[in-house]
């Protein structure tokens, strides 16, 4: 009976044990966005960076963006996708966004994302939303009321012009240019992470499109601007990239 006893408690353990190894079935996913030029984190309003191919001197005063379009691709092809999930990131100060708990454990190979909003959500009643939703315009300060839309990134600074301190100021919005993000690579989410999303600023201007402030222009509000702006939200689309995917806490 003894013997009996003490093998009933040995394979409790083994099972109490298994259960307490097993991960959740449903996990969440932070988002750490970390502006970088030439891959190193710069000081927004004091650091004078130097554009490599074209040699202009830039300075980053401003750099807000509205995402939205959230989804996870699967390793087996699935797609998760986060409706009515909105971020507004704030390139000076950028706070972690966190996707919802509804993320299945498992293995992922792609996180995407929109730059911009849908025409839906671009032209809809901007009072509706709550004081500090990312799409109320008192918190972000990205809308236009005058075009009933948002600017879905807002980028300003200075550069040198002729040896001047000149302002440089690009507002993308409008609905054609919503842009895709799409960051490939080996995601493990079987339990609680934190992902750095890099936003290697120096693509702004040097991407698909090679843009110099003082010869391509150096203001934009989306429009009249001979195509500026959709070169810039081009160059936008591939300049972030999936940094390192850390452990944390529940």
């Amino acid at each position: 009976m003894k013997k009996i006893k003490i093998l009933f408690i040995i394979l409790i353990g083994i099972f109490t044990s298994c259960d307490k190894n097993q991960g959740p079935e449903t996990v969440d996913l932070e988002l750490q966005f970390v502006p970088k030029f030439n891959n190193t984190i710069f000081s927004y309003e004091t650091d004078s960076l130097i554009q490599s191919n074209t040699q202009d001197t830039l300075i980053f005063t401003r750099s807000d963006f509205l995402l939205s379009n959230f989804k996870l691709i699967a390793d087996d092809g699935s797609i998760i996708k986060f409706e009515n999930t909105f971020a507004f990131v704030k390139g000076s100060s950028p706070d972690t966004i966190k996707l919802p708990l509804s993320i299945p454990s498992g293995n992922y190979v792609s996180l995407s994302f929109d730059l911009g909003l849908d025409s839906a959500v671009n032209h809809s009643d901007p009072s509706l939303w709550l004081p500090n939703h990312p799409l109320n315009p008192s918190f972000n300060n990205l809308h236009w009321g005058w075009t009933g839309g948002y600017v879905f990134a807002a980028l300003e600074g200075y550069y040198q012009n002729m040896g001047v301190k000149t302002p440089w100021l690009y507002h993308i919005a409008l609905d054609e240019n919503q842009t895709n993000v799409n960051l490939p690579g080996s995601f493990d989410l079987t339990d609680f992470k934190t992902l750095e999303i890099k936003w290697n600023s120096e693509m702004t201007f040097s991407n698909l499109f090679s843009l110099r402030p003082g010869v391509d222009g150096d203001f934009t509000h989306s429009s009249n601007d001979n195509g500026l702006a959709s070169k810039i939200a081009q160059n936008l689309g591939a300049s972030f990239e999936s940094g390192l995917l850390k452990d944390r806490d529940p």
